[in-house]
């Protein structure tokens, strides 16, 4: 009778049903469509996931991991956003994990440049939230120079990073070519 008792202690211990660590919240990043899940597998349990609409499960139903299709969900906090539940045969339930996920959109903006002639000199580039990369032909820093990019359209981009997410921003600028002169001549 002890030898039972101890098994069936064992089978519904939940000490067996340790999830693998992850700050909490999660950060998503805004549209995505791919996110996995997991825990640690014990082998002879079977896992219930649960996702807070608009998340979709697309895989590992019953296994220890699955993927979240979050591209649905709008910016902002989703508290319990992921739930797993632990069951043996034996009919025990480990407490429910949860994971609350963060959908994180940042929208850059790079204020409105030119038209320039390619002599104007160069022009600082303002650009939302600090702390992101502007890049293109005519940057130098922060900073549009007309002369070294030439006659044309030219594209600039913002890129902001954080939170594993890369958010961007372009604008077009349009140097002119300055007219060039013959020197006066007298006839």
């Amino acid at each position: 009778m002890k030898k039972l008792v101890l098994s069936l202690l064992l089978l519904c211990s939940t000490s067996a049903y340790s999830q693998l660590t992850t700050l909490n919240p999660d950060t998503v990043c805004y549209q995505t469509n791919g996110s996995i899940y997991q825990v640690t597998n014990t082998p002879g349990v079977t896992y219930t996931w649960t996702v807070a609409a608009p998340g979709v499960i697309t895989s590992g139903q019953g296994t220890n991991q699955i993927g979240v299709n979050w591209s649905a969900a709008a910016p902002g906090l989703i508290p319990n956003a992921v739930s797993v539940v632990a069951s043996t045969a034996a009919g025990c339930n480990s407490p429910a994990s949860n994971l609350n996920v963060l959908i994180l959109q940042i929208i850059p903006t790079i204020q409105a440049l030119g038209p320039f002639c390619t002599t104007n000199a160069c022009v600082p580039v303002v650009t939302s939230p600090a702390g992101g990369v502007l890049s293109g032909t005519g940057v130098s820093g922060n900073q549009f120079c007309p002369g070294t990019a030439g006659a044309g359209t030219w594209t600039l981009t913002y890129t902001v990073t954080q939170g594993g997410c890369v958010f961007t921003a372009t604008t077009s600028v349009v140097v002119n070519p300055t007219p060039t002169l013959s020197p006066i001549s007298h006839n």
